[in-house]
């Protein structure tokens, strides 16, 4: 996996690269800015951009919506000090499909990123009901508000757990099924109610009862 780092903090960004290449993970590019972000993206492709919010002259909000509407496929994620709501609900809202608080261990770094590897869409445990709060303060749930069907009880299981902030693995584990099962019914229950992303599915999930 080829990553990039955007964090205008030096000793932090050289901590993280060593912990990162300790793994045997590729660090191919660092950024100071949103800006030169962007154009590490464009330039290295990586698989995934680990993105603080606070940069000077293009924040990482900003970054994110610049990256992810060229590089759909470079997966972002925010890694940063803000635990604002708001903060939260933009980045997601902009296409970051993980958020993350410097603060956590470092285990929790690797956790993250093998489940990128696998797919996931990765939120630390205390951000996931955030993200559900703002997503169903808002009302941002595409068609979905429209939608008449109704998800299956396993679909509605597996929506908790999600939302409790628990990865796929753990899921199965809880539920005695395959990560494979579990990421079907994510993505059938996205289909099914024509959202876009995971957090959006949460919402709506929320906001009809459908949370045990």
């Amino acid at each position: 996996m080829n990553i990039v780092i955007a964090d205008d903090h030096s000793l932090f960004v050289e901590g993280l690269k060593n912990l990162i290449e300790s793994r045997g993970y590729r660090v191919v590019g660092i950024a100071q800015n949103g800006l030169e972000a962007f154009a590490l993206a464009k330039e290295m492709k990586p698989d995934v951009i680990l993105l603080d919010i606070f940069m000077p002259i293009c924040d990482g909000l900003e970054a994110t919506m610049l990256i992810n509407t060229n590089f759909p496929d470079i997966k972002i994620v925010i890694l940063t000090s803000s635990e604002s709501e708001q903060d939260v609900f933009d980045a997601i809202k902009y296409g970051a499909c993980g958020y993350f608080i410097k603060s956590f261990m470092s285990d929790r770094l690797f956790e993250l990123l093998e489940a990128l590897e696998r797919h996931e869409t990765p939120v630390s445990p205390g951000i996931a009901g955030r993200i559900l709060k703002e997503f169903g303060e808002n009302g941002d749930c595409g068609e979905a508000g429209r939608a008449t069907l109704e998800l299956t009880r396993r679909q509605c299981e597996v929506l908790t757990l999600v939302s409790k902030g628990f990865v796929y693995k753990e899921i199965a584990q809880n539920l005695g099924i395959s990560e494979r099962t579990v990421k079907y019914h994510i993505q059938s229950a996205i289909d099914k109610l024509h959202l876009q992303n995971r957090a959006q599915l949460i919402s709506y999930a929320s906001k009809n009862g459908l949370l045990d």
